[in-house]
């Protein structure tokens, strides 16, 4: 009988897999059958549904079983075994990574209590989460759970025209490059006026936050905005701007706020964002 702590190493399986992945692996987007299950935007889809009733039956069965009570595990079992066999009819090209006569051996070990069966036959199960998991997650998450940019339109407020994102995106970098160009060029009104007009573009860009995190800006007083376009950063800015006006720029101080706002809101937020950016482009230019 597996003791009571491998139970939870099981439960976790389901959900934080331990995934390695081949040099050879490629991000396919979802098969077509899965957009049903995303159509309303901001509700909890279906699948997900689903797949949190397969990791909660299949949890409570382990735990039953630990405990020896086996009318109970046996419940869970037989509602972990639905669960499943539904999951593999909702996407019918994911059908083949399913186990069905794996999960029919798990009910019959938990049946008859046999510590043998139900340890081959959850292995096997658990496999095939595993398996899904590695090959499907990271296009689910790229598909559904990051909006596409390309649906996203910012206010430039220095010319108040609205333009498409990475657009915006081109103009953003290029003020904040303009900044240090003309203060190497020791062209320091040139870059005041370049710290305003990336300032007023920093501020715009938290517009663009809220179009996807609306429940944080709705019920927090801390936001996203705080950790890449908050007030830090224009305090930085404004720390070069007292040193121009002085008369004498600091130029360590000038490299040490640029370098601040350049790792801790540029850098930090690509990091989040642009690699499933990247992947939406990559699959948007696929024949």
């Amino acid at each position: 009988m597996k003791p009571k702590s491998l139970t939870l190493v099981g439960f976790v399986l389901l959900l934080l897999p331990n995934i390695a992945y081949s040099s050879d692996f490629t991000i396919q987007p979802p098969p077509q059958s899965m957009e049903k299950f995303y159509s309303e935007r901001g509700k909890t889809s279906e699948w997900i549904e689903q797949m949190r009733q397969i990791n909660k039956t299949y949890g409570a069965t382990l735990i039953s079983r630990d405990n020896k009570k086996w009318g109970e595990a046996l419940k869970h079992a037989q509602n972990f075994d639905s669960a499943y066999q539904k999951a593999a009819e909702m996407v019918p090209e994911w059908k083949d990574l399913f186990d069905l006569e794996a999960s029919k051996l798990f009910v019959a070990g938990i049946q008859s209590q046999d510590p043998k069966k139900i340890e081959h036959s959850s292995t096997k199960v658990e496999k095939t989460c595993s398996q899904c998991h590695r090959k499907h997650n990271i296009s689910v998450w790229t598909r559904y759970h990051w909006p596409s940019t390309k649906t996203i339109k910012v206010l430039d407020p220095i010319d108040e025209q609205e333009i498409d994102y990475d657009r915006f995106m081109h103009r953003l970098s290029s003020s904040l490059k303009n900044i240090e160009i003309f203060f190497e060029q020791e062209k320091h009104n040139e870059s005041w006026k370049a710290i305003d007009n990336f300032s007023k573009r920093l501020r715009g860009l938290r517009s663009v936050c809220s179009k996807c995190h609306v429940t944080e800006y709705a019920k927090k007083s801390t936001t996203v905005k705080d950790y890449f376009v908050g007030e830090d950063m224009m305090d930085a800015l404004q720390e070069i701007k007292k040193s121009f006006a002085s008369g004498t720029p600091d130029t360590k101080l000038f490299q040490k706020k640029m370098e601040y706002i350049s790792m801790e809101s540029c850098k930090m937020c690509h990091l989040i964002h642009q690699p499933a950016a990247i992947i939406q482009r990559a699959w948007a230019n696929t024949p």
